[in-house]
């Protein structure tokens, strides 16, 4: 299968590099859904929230290339509306509440955005998204949660750790009231393309992707944070990986 954003990746191996980030991974595993969503679902009432927030390169490679001059030394996307930053993540388990917050505050002001959250499998685990799930349900809002599944944490798998996967993860979400739930490859754009038919309410979409995805001994060893040197043998390979 052809890797999708290609150029994307390196731009973040680059410019991540050079303002010595060590979140590689993380932002590989979820490029494409954000590349997905700003060039093909979002409008101009919506608004996207990445909670998982060590995942702050993928976002920022899409708002540079929307033109947005982008703050590539910070570890962890930090609020500026203006730059389309809608909350300061990182701190696991805030991007959700904050989502909800922000889909009711549209609910009662009549706008017909949606807002969409992006989770991480190992954020999934912290309380505040389930009581924010719950609340949900109950607030009638327009909501979509996408989580990446790209089965690990930061120390070791989310299968070793908390006994959790793609299908059970499917029927959490189920029982808490969501709609419209679904596994899809993550990395793939027909597969994206269900973003396209989400109806209103609540939906979960379970991004079933690979962490370190387009960098062959990221993919293999899948490490939650590791650096890179400009020049040395590392980034040489990963570089020849994305060219």
């Amino acid at each position: 299968m052809t890797l999708l954003n290609k150029n994307l990746r390196k731009r973040i191996l680059i410019k991540g590099t050079e303002a010595g980030q060590k979140h590689f991974s993380a932002a590989f595993s979820c490029i494409d859904i954000i590349k997905y969503l700003y060039d093909n679902v979002l409008t101009s009432e919506d608004l996207f929230i990445l909670s998982k927030g060590h995942g702050a390169m993928a976002l920022f490679a899409v708002l540079e290339e929307k033109g947005k001059k982008v703050p590539w030394e910070f570890v962890h996307p930090e609020i500026d509306e203006e730059l389309g930053i809608y909350a300061t993540t990182g701190s696991l388990g805030h991007g959700l509440p904050i989502a909800l917050g922000r889909a009711l505050a549209k609910r009662e002001k009549g706008s017909k955005g949606k807002v969409y959250v992006l989770l991480g499998d190992g954020e999934i685990q912290e309380g505040s998204n389930w009581e924010a799930l719950i609340l949900a349900n109950k607030l009638n809002v327009n909501l979509n949660f996408i989580l990446d599944w790209n089965k690990y944490q930061a120390v070791g798998s989310i299968k070793e750790n908390m006994d959790l996967d793609g299908l059970s993860l499917e029927k959490k979400f189920k029982a808490f009231g969501c709609k419209n739930v679904a596994i899809i490859d993550g990395q793939n754009e027909d597969s994206l393309a269900v973003f396209n038919r989400l109806g209103e309410g609540l939906n979960a979409i379970i991004l079933d992707t690979v962490k370190g995805k387009g960098v062959k001994f990221l993919e293999e060893i899948h490490p939650h944070s590791m650096g890179f040197e400009e020049g040395s043998e590392r980034y040489l390979k990963a570089l020849e990986d994305l060219s």
